[in-house]
């Protein structure tokens, strides 16, 4: 089947959207910016036997703040999201991770809930919802429900979302005013590649020197999915962050992932690199705590 051959539908709304996916009999998938879709759907993978459009549905194109934290519409863009002031800083590690997505042609079409739904454990804006806390609310013509992004992923490629479901918002918690968060990527090149590893940081800091109260860490293609370094997590919150006690949370990273080869890099360089990544993202954070 070629790309020519496939239907190609472009509803009005969301509602008209969701109604066409429930009473359709045949495959069917959403596409926005297409970055993800057409490149897997070239190589054979997810071929559908429609494409539902839903590039010009405006009202799922949005960054706003609320009481319950900022919200970002699926179809909102990585350089909406790079560009963002509020972003910038209130939410630091998702505007430097959408930053990092490909070239300028990919961040100016490809979408923040195309990045999520394609459920690739090296998507570079995942590690960044993960440590911001984010809730994704899913609509069908049934309902809503909101679930955290944890919960979304099943496994390479692989989400809880349903046939008749799509992502309508996210939410995530914007950074308090002794919080800052970073996002690092390891791949050939800073932008246009896979990352090798990603991390994405949150910190909670104190009054004193380089004083960690609570802090959050997530990484991105060591595993089958994103993950959270629980053990790492912990050690944050025993006080100061000296030098050694980096060093020592970049140690505990290399037990917590478990990476892959494959032709990007072999399990062994991975692992090395996550600590070595972790280790480099904290000591940026000192720098950026320190400059306030």
């Amino acid at each position: 089947m070629r790309v020519s051959e496939i239907e190609l539908v472009s509803p009005k709304s969301v509602i008209e959207c969701l109604s066409y996916m429930a009473e359709s009999d045949r495959t069917v998938r959403l596409i926005a910016g297409g970055t993800d879709a057409v490149v897997q759907m070239k190589e054979g993978k997810g071929r559908p036997e429609v494409w539902i459009n839903i590039k010009g549905l405006k009202e799922l194109r949005y960054i706003r703040e609320e009481a319950d934290g900022i919200h970002l519409g699926p179809l909102t863009t990585h350089t909406d999201i790079a560009r963002s002031n509020l972003l910038k800083s209130r939410a630091e590690a998702l505007a430097e991770a959408s930053w990092q997505v490909g070239a300028e042609q990919i961040r100016n079409m490809g979408t923040i809930g195309g990045n999520i739904v394609t459920a690739s454990p090296a998507g570079d804006t995942i590690p960044a919802l993960y440590v911001l806390d984010a809730e994704l609310e899913l609509q069908s013509l049934t309902g809503k429900r909101r679930i955290k992004i944890e919960d979304f992923f099943l496994g390479p490629r692989r989400t809880v979302l349903q046939k008749d479901e799509m992502i309508t918002d996210i939410i995530i918690q914007p950074q308090k005013p002794n919080e800052i968060s970073i996002f690092q990527k390891l791949g050939p090149r800073r932008a246009q590649a896979i990352s090798i590893v990603n991390v994405a940081v949150k910190l909670a800091m104190g009054t004193e020197p380089r004083q960690c109260l609570d802090g959050k860490i997530a990484f991105g293609s060591v595993a089958p999915t994103v993950i959270r370094a629980k053990k790492c997590e912990a050690m944050l919150k025993l006080g100061t962050l000296t030098d050694e006690m980096i060093r020592q949370i970049g140690k505990t990273a290399w037990k917590e992932v478990s990476p892959i080869s494959d032709i990007r890099a072999s399990a062994e360089y991975r692992r090395d690199m996550a600590g070595a990544l972790l280790e480099r993202g904290l000591y940026r954070l000192m720098k950026r705590w320190e400059s306030r």
